[in-house]
C-alpha cells in the first residue's frame, strides 16, 4: 500500500494542496494509494511516547494505516526552518518498528519561502534513516508555493508537475 502522509493539522495549508494534488497525479496513474492527513488526528496523541497506553485512535491508525503501508509519500511544510513539531511527536509516539522499519519513503517540501524546506527535508531524511527508513533520492523543495496556484485553486507551475510526475515514476520503482 502507498500513503500519502501529509504532515501538519493546519486546516486549509498549501501542504494539503500539494498532497491532493500527488492524489490526483496516483489517481491518473491509476495507483492505489490513500492520503491520511495530521488534520484528522486528535491532540491527545501528541502528548504520549510509544512507551504509554496508546488511545484508540492511535491503535486504529497504526494498525489500519502506518503499519500495511510500505511507501510514504511524505508532504512536508516548513515551519521554523525545519518540519511541524506535531509531525515529530507523532513519530515518536507510533511504534517504530511496526509501522516504519524497512519501508519506503518520498519527501515533498513546501514553503512560502525560496528553499522549498530543503532543511526540513534534510532533517527528516536524518530520522528516517536512523528509525531504518529508506528515502528516495529525489526530493522535491516546492518554494513559494502560494505563487503556483491561481484564483480557481489550480496549480499552475507545469515545470514542478514535471518534477512530481518524474519523482513518483522514480518512486513507482524504487
Amino acid at each position: 500500500m502507498l500513503t500519502i502522509f501529509h504532515a501538519t493539522a493546519r486546516p486549509n495549508s498549501y501542504s494539503r494542496k500539494i498532497a491532493d494534488l500527488y492524489s490526483n497525479l496516483l489517481t491518473q496513474k491509476e495507483i492505489e494509494h490513500r492520503l491520511f492527513t495530521l488534520e484528522s488526528v486528535k491532540d491527545s496523541i501528541f502528548n504520549h511516547t510509544y512507551q504509554d497506553e496508546k488511545t484508540i485512535q492511535q491503535v486504529e491508525i497504526e494498525d489500519t494505516i502506518l503499519a500495511p503501508t510500505t511507501k510514504f509519500i511524505f508532504v512536508v511544510s516548513e515551519y521554523n526552518g525545519s518540519f511541524p513539531g506535531m509531525f515529530k511527536a507523532f513519530i515518536d509516539a507510533t511504534d517504530l518498528k511496526k509501522c516504519f522499519f524497512n519501508k519506503k519513503a518520498c519527501l515533498v517540501g513546501v514553503a512560502e519561502g525560496r528553499a522549498g524546506n530543503l532543511r526540513g527535508m534534510e532533517h527528516l531524511t536524518n530520522i528516517f534513516n536512523h528509525i531504518k527508513m529508506n528515502v528516495l533520492h529525489l526530493k522535491i523543495p516546492i518554494s513559494q508555493v502560494s505563487h503556483h496556484f491561481d484564483e480557481n485553486g489550480n496549480f499552475t507551475n507545469t515545470e514542478i508537475l514535471k518534477l512530481c510526475d518524474a519523482q513518483i515514476n522514480s518512486f513507482l520503482e524504487f
